[in-house]
């Protein structure tokens, strides 16, 4: 396997193709049996406290763009003292979790909006995945990335960024939860008339009955609070982007095996692009 080494702390991402036999017949046994009507009865709008999250996520997007642009031209000046220069970066790193945050807020309430729309277009998976990671490699410090994709030319029908943020979640996720050391595994397959990633993670395991709740909004399993920082908000906007492009999410986990977030997507050849 030919690894190439990534630009902050050395994480190590590598690339393995034509692994064919290594989703299907797992994803057969895994996917849960009622996804088509789990994914019918989750699209039901929901109450009018989405668009107060949409009118404060935006709210907040101003005054945060002030304070990243404020920080950038303080490291810009020079002249910093080291604990001068700290509590710049300090600022710069909170205010980037603040503005993902408040992009995820505006990404859920518009896409449990009846009026939700995709804007789906042909795109190639590796490209996507290669974004995906390339955005989250100093969080990735200390593990190893194994891209597998089945083939090279898959692609969907999908909105883009939508499909971006859902990778970013899932890879994101497995950054905070894995154990030091050891590697996250990205998997992509065609299985029937569905793309399905799959991010794997050796860690924590989630207990059987936390597994539907952990996509549900502000639902952070006891197994994993307290870990992070994390309140268990950017699941639910993954399950929402698989929704509205038609597909859905799961997750298994065990001991032995680990875990893994799953998301089937229809295949292009599934949806009408314009």
């Amino acid at each position: 396997m030919k690894c190439r080494e990534g630009a902050v702390s050395n994480p190590q991402f590598c690339r393995n193709r034509k692994v064919g036999d290594s989703l299907p017949e797992s994803v057969k046994l895994a996917r849960p049996a009622n996804l088509k009507a789990r994914s019918k009865k989750a699209t039901q709008a929901e109450p009018l406290h989405l668009k107060v999250l949409d009118g404060l996520a935006q709210a907040y997007k101003t005054p945060l763009t002030a304070i990243l642009a404020a920080s950038a031209g303080l490291s810009e000046t020079g002249g910093l003292s080291p604990v001068q220069a700290d509590l710049v970066a300090l600022i710069d790193d909170q205010a980037l979790r603040l503005s993902d945050f408040t992009t995820r807020l505006l990404a859920t309430a518009r896409l449990d909006a009846k009026e939700a729309e995709i804007h789906p277009k042909p795109v190639g998976v590796e490209p996507i995945i290669d974004d995906a990671v390339a955005t989250l490699r100093p969080r990735l410090a200390n593990r190893k990335v194994v891209i597998d994709l089945e083939d090279d030319n898959l692609a969907l029908c999908c909105d883009r960024e939508l499909i971006l943020m859902m990778l970013h979640q899932y890879i994101d996720n497995a950054g905070k939860y894995s154990d030091i050391g050891t590697a996250i595994t990205i998997r992509v397959a065609l299985s029937k008339s569905n793309v399905i990633f799959s991010v794997h993670n050796l860690g924590p395991v989630i207990p059987a009955a936390d597994r539907e709740c952990l996509f549900d909004h502000y639902s952070l399993p006891s197994s994993l609070a307290g870990q992070t920082g994390g309140k268990g908000f950017g699941l639910s906007v993954a399950k929402r982007i698989a929704l509205v492009h038609g597909g859905d999410v799961w997750v298994t986990s065990d001991e032995a095996k680990g875990t893994t977030f799953f998301a089937a997507i229809p295949a292009a050849s599934q949806m009408r692009c314009f």
